[in-house]
């Protein structure tokens, strides 16, 4: 017989070298445990240490989306298909406002009642945290009722707040297509479409949209990481995962609820304010459209691009809204209603460039010059803080800041704002929006003084729709 295996293979499968390479494979086994402390190991990336310390889960869009576009592709264009007329279609839409309204003032109702439960004098449960908060028995608000009536005051309330949520579930689709037929007409109106055609289409729906966590540096103002989360609201758990993040990492985080988000359809929080509602789905499709220009396409390529994009929507969402309101629901906008007491008043306070060159000692002393102090404005006080933090962090004092920021975050609840974090994150993502009060750079104003000086709505967003940067904002008004 021949031996049909080469000499090669003869040499590797004999014996002496199979010795040979088992002693070097425990060779070399050897030496990388005896010098595991010298080998490299992966070093976490900082995203990966947010994530770590966030433990919440990530907003799922896909599901989102393939859920939102099946609904809008099997439950569009009800109102012309159940022939609804204009007035039919106002009428539906003031109603679902009202029971959203409604529902509101039975869940305040349920929580009162809930904060009467409880053992007398315990202490314990809402009760007990009621007398912490200094509710007393005179308080009519606790009116003593016995054990029965309480139980029998809330079966009450939570049977007429579910029905009010059936009716309200009933109708939804049908008052979102009024809805987007309203504002996708007043687009049209405005002349802001694409040759004489408004595209992409209005779509929104209504929910609970996710949440947005926002981190920046501690010693200036900027986004460094920003993820979207699942719409799961729990203060105490979202104070531990900003505590969480910030010890990790000694940055400054912020986990914010958003009013909607311009995904397609567009997500908007089911609000009882018509006229909020009416200015964010305006606000979202802007969003949409901006997409198939430039300044949509540079939207995350920096924080002036940004900025840039979110206040053009805000302006233009603001008015669009303002004009529906006024032609179809005999109302004004009231724009710090509307906002869901984010905001303070209703005009806007950033017109002219000289509120920008006020410093927050001259602020602070405005009751010496008027004699008494003035009205509470919530943007006007949170410029004054956004400036005020702006001169700390330049100068090095990123302690006193935070200690600065803190106080004043006290005084906004004292107010009636509940701002459940004020820090450098909190304006990183606020700040996005110039006309806003969390914002302390010029884009704001001179986007306005930009629409003030334009023929129309849409002259002036024909204009904002090509920018890239800044600097073509300066010139847009340089050539006026």
């Amino acid at each position: 017989m021949f031996n049909l295996t080469p000499p090669i293979f003869s040499r590797i499968f004999s014996l002496a070298f199979v010795r040979r390479s088992s002693w070097t494979v425990l060779a070399l086994l050897l030496a990388l445990q005896l010098a595991g402390g010298c080998v490299p190991r992966s070093i976490p990336s900082r995203a990966h240490i947010i994530k770590a310390a966030t433990a919440l889960p990530d907003f799922n869009f896909l599901a989102w989306e393939l859920n939102a576009l099946g609904c809008a592709v099997f439950g569009g264009g009800k109102p012309l298909q159940m022939g609804l007329d204009a007035e039919a279609q106002v009428g539906l839409v003031r109603a679902y406002f009202e029971r959203a309204k409604q529902i509101g003032e039975k869940e305040v109702e349920l929580e009162r009642l809930m904060a009467e439960e409880g053992p007398t004098g315990s202490g314990s449960g809402f009760a007990g945290r009621a007398f912490a908060l200094g509710y007393s028995g005179s308080n009519p608000a606790f009116v003593a009722r016995s054990g029965a009536e309480h139980t029998a005051a809330i079966a009450k309330t939570r049977r007429e707040s579910a029905t009010l949520r059936r009716l309200q579930a009933e109708e939804r689709s049908l008052v979102e297509s009024v809805l987007q037929q309203q504002v996708h007409e007043e687009i049209r109106r405005a002349g802001l479409g694409l040759a004489g055609i408004v595209w992409p289409p209005v779509q929104f729906a209504f929910i609970e949209p996710p949440l947005k966590l926002t981190v920046s540096a501690r010693d200036r103002i900027t986004t460094l990481h920003s993820r979207v989360l699942q719409a799961e609201y729990d203060p105490v758990t979202l104070d531990e995962r900003e505590s969480a993040i910030e010890e990790r990492t000694d940055l400054s985080a912020h986990i914010s609820q958003i009013g909607g988000m311009a995904v397609f359809p567009a997500m908007v929080v089911e609000s009882s304010s018509l006229e909020w509602v009416l200015s964010t789905v305006a606000h979202e499709w802007v969003h949409h459209y901006l997409f198939l220009f430039p300044l949509g396409l540079r939207y995350a390529s920096s924080d002036d691009a940004t900025t840039l994009n979110e206040t053009v929507a805000e302006i233009v969402g603001i008015e669009i809204a303002d004009r529906l309101t006024r032609r179809l629901y005999d109302g004004r906008l009231q724009t710090g209603e509307a906002a869901g007491g984010s905001d303070g008043d209703s005009s806007c306070a950033c017109n002219t460039a000289d509120l920008w060159t006020q410093t927050y000692e001259f602020e602070q002393s405005r009751w010496e010059r008027y004699g008494r102090p003035l009205p509470f404005d919530f943007r006007r006080e949170m410029r004054e803080t956004r400036l005020h933090v702006d001169r700390l962090l330049e100068a090095g004092l990123v302690e006193t800041a935070e200690t600065y920021m803190e106080g004043r975050r006290r005084y906004f609840v004292a107010q009636g704002y509940p701002l459940r974090v004020l820090n450098q994150a909190y304006f990183a993502f606020n700040g996005n929006y110039g006309t806003g009060g969390a914002s302390s750079n010029t884009i704001g104003p001179l986007l306005e003084q930009l629409r003030e000086e334009s023929d129309s709505l849409a002259h002036f967003f024909g204009q904002v729709r090509w920018f890239t940067s800044f600097a073509d904002l300066e010139r847009a008004l340089q050539a006026k």
